[in-house]
């Protein structure tokens, strides 16, 4: 057996930073590797060898950010993929502060930002292969859970009831896509947008993404990805993800309503029935006339210092949906065999959620960035988590009785 200056193997430090980025907790990972493996390991000593791998990694990163930058940067394939689209979504993390002692301090939240670079096969068509839109968008009770667990995954805690256990996420249901999915890969980080646009793109250069066929950016219309978009991907389709415009209406028709008891509620579904319908076939157009319809009968309109309440939130539709009309071509983009839902990214933003938050979790700044490459490296499909290690050299032991058994 090999050993490397961590006193382990390279395939056993393998173990270690498997179980460190995807356990729910160092001290998961310490006892899974303690059963399954034998060895008996600190869950402080996991969180150190995880965290300076988890660097390691983000130092790799950021070398090809720079080759990037300076134009030096190439696709490792030779050969481009058909489609290729770019999911952009942000997180939510608690960090605390870094002030020496033990216990946490100063909690705050704070944002993760995390790429889904997902290719597909290619087959675009003449006509709209999914002309109507999914029984689930159209069924009351699934409408109301799918809404919420949208917030789940984005919120900052609980926000509001979840559906009971032992149903399935609704999220896998609400994946539209002609084309079927090929590789994906994820990046993730604590830095803002400029610098995680960088990573999106030199991730995206590596795969060969710029030389696809057909190119979609899609995101939740967030205020920042359509700049991130024209940054790096010019001329690239920007698709709005049809779930969070979803989510929007059915809030838009509710609010409308929602003073007039059980009738309201039969009229509000009727609302949400016709402006998903007409959003789903790409009427921009009537979708608006609906929203300022409700707005004319809504009184007190909004001001400045009053939240309006149900107009506020109908105008602020409103304007959403004006903001993103360019982005909401759907019959267009099923055509082309583009994505019209960005549930993979959520989806991956879960996965990040299930290692990275939770009511005990509180990180620095610096153990969060690095536990996110890892996990990213884990939740890609490319075999770069095991590639790391062949060209990996040797590190520094990491701290002392390394391997003494747990009390």
């Amino acid at each position: 057996m090999v050993l490397g200056t961590e006193g382990y193997s390279a395939a056993l430090v393998a173990k270690i930073e498997y179980a460190g980025a995807n356990e729910e907790s160092f001290g998961h990972a310490a006892e899974a590797l303690g059963r399954l493996a034998e060895l008996p390991i600190s869950a402080k000593h996991v969180q150190r060898i995880t965290e300076r791998l988890g660097r390691e990694r983000a130092q790799q990163r950021d070398q090809e950010v720079e080759r990037m930058k300076a134009g030096q940067l190439e696709p490792v394939y030779r050969h481009p993929p058909k489609v290729a689209a770019i999911h952009l979504d942000a997180g939510k993390i608690r960090l605390r502060a870094d002030d020496g002692h033990p216990g946490v301090r100063q909690p705050q939240w704070s944002d993760t930002k995390v790429g889904c670079l997902q290719t597909y096969t290619s087959n675009p068509s003449e006509q709209d292969p999914h002309p109507d839109p999914p029984a689930l968008f159209l069924d009351p009770p699934r409408v109301v859970r799918l809404c919420q667990e949208m917030e789940q995954i984005r919120g900052n805690g609980s926000t509001g009831p979840t559906a009971p256990k032992g149903d399935a996420p609704l999220m896998a249901e609400a994946v539209v896509e002609h084309p079927q999915r090929l590789v994906r890969t994820a990046v993730a980080t604590m830095q803002g947008t400029e610098g995680f646009g960088w990573m999106v793109a030199a991730e995206a250069m590596r795969r060969g993404f710029y030389q696809a066929e057909r190119r979609a950016v899609v995101g939740d219309g967030g205020n920042w990805i359509e700049p991130l978009g024209q940054m790096h991907f010019p001329g690239w389709v920007q698709v709005l993800d049809f779930l969070h415009l979803l989510v929007h209406l059915y809030a838009a028709a509710m609010a409308a309503y929602q003073d007039q008891g059980s009738r309201g509620t039969f009229h509000a579904w009727r609302l949400y029935e016709h402006m998903l319908r007409a959003a789903w076939a790409g009427q921009v157009q009537q979708v608006q006339a609906a929203l300022r319809e409700q707005l004319e009968h809504l009184r007190p309109p909004p001001t400045r210092g009053n939240d309006g309440g149900p107009s506020k939130v109908v105008s602020l539709v409103l304007e959403y949906v004006t903001d993103n009309a360019a982005r909401m071509e759907y019959p267009r983009y099923r055509r082309e065999g583009l994505p019209v839902t960005s549930t993979l990214v959520e989806s991956l933003i879960k996965q990040f959620n299930k290692r990275v938050k939770g009511t005990e979790k509180f990180w620095l700044r610096g153990g969060a960035e690095a536990i996110l490459q890892g996990r990213a490296a884990y939740l890609s499909e490319d075999g770069r988590d095991e590639a790391f290690y062949a060209h990996r050299p040797r590190g520094q032991a990491v701290g002392q009785n390394r391997l003494r058994l747990i009390a």
